[in-house]
């Protein structure tokens, strides 16, 4: 449906002309009487062309046009542009007017999911029952101080996510085996041959492996590097995007924004949000055990 505001001296003739469709057809949708009745400032309907939602409603004894536009969620402008009535105009009950049908758009999400593949059937059987997981990220890949990777057994998940049409991530840690490691993290950082070698590493495997992309979850890190992370994952984002691979972040969540503060102060929010295609935000470190009671969704309080 389309809308044509009715001008003077325009007859039904002239606009079914116009639009390519019969005075029929005009009469039928907008539930004319006769073809005379046409006034300038008439919101008709056009059948065909682009569709629109459009709802037609029977004015009720008291209404206005101030209390049905707040009916459909309409602004006064909106209102009057649609029906021809201003403001301050009388609307008689009886009267049918047309306007545009609320929209009720669902928001879609994407859901991820951590697996420590394991190399058996149950790493199959996980992600058959998780199908309707958008990404799994295998973790995890572990870079080494030389810009070397040791990864899992993730060739049966692999193969699972495949079949599941779940896009497989590349999680990439600084975990030396038994910690997440400052050190680690900032040998590689700091070293532009090394954060080269641990990028080309990351982009080979994911290529030979089918990976989807890269997510990187380095954690504990130094607040003194946080320059140098936020170059890498530009430099990791760059050789991604150039191989049709996507980078994520998984990012520690923060109430305030203080470089210096251990832990969270090497997260440069601003920054690394420009640079990545989406980020997770590990919320359950509110909360955690160690610490006070408290809920893992107040994302009212993240600051950036």
């Amino acid at each position: 449906m389309r809308i044509h505001r009715v001008r003077s001296g325009e007859t039904l003739e002239q606009i079914a002309q116009n639009y390519g469709v019969t005075v029929r057809d005009l009469i039928h949708y907008n539930e004319l009487p006769t073809r005379n009745v046409i006034v300038p400032g008439l919101a008709l309907l056009i059948p065909g062309g682009n569709p629109m939602a459009v709802q037609s409603y029977v004015v009720q004894s008291g209404d206005t046009p101030k209390s049905v536009a707040a009916k459909f969620g309409l602004t006064p402008e909106l209102f009057s542009q649609w029906t021809g009535y201003s403001a301050d105009a009388t609307l008689a009950a009886g009267t049918r007017i047309y306007l545009p049908a609320r929209r009720t758009t669902k928001r879609t999400i994407e859901v991820n999911g951590y697996l420590l593949p394991s190399g058996t059937p149950s790493d199959a059987q996980i992600l058959q029952e998780l199908s309707y997981l958008t990404y799994f990220c295998s973790f995890s890949y572990q870079a080494r101080a030389d810009g070397s990777l040791q990864g899992p057994k993730d060739d049966v998940a692999l193969a699972s996510a495949r079949q599941q049409q779940i896009r497989p991530l590349l999680t990439v840690t600084n975990f030396d085996s038994t910690n997440f490691s400052p050190t680690l993290a900032h040998t590689i950082l700091a070293n532009a041959s090394i954060r080269r070698r641990v990028i080309d590493n990351l982009v080979s495997t994911c290529r030979t492996k089918g990976y989807g992309g890269v997510n990187v979850d380095f954690e504990h890190m130094q607040p003194t590097d946080r320059q140098l992370y936020n170059q890498f994952i530009a430099e990791l984002r760059d050789s991604l995007h150039a191989s049709g691979l996507s980078v994520s972040i998984a990012m520690g969540p923060k109430t305030a924004d203080n470089p210096n503060q251990s832990w969270m102060g090497a997260f440069d929010y601003r920054t690394l949000g420009a640079e990545v295609d989406f980020l997770m935000l590990m919320t359950y470190e509110w909360g955690w055990v160690g610490g006070p009671p408290m809920t893992t969704n107040a994302l009212h309080l993240l600051a950036v």
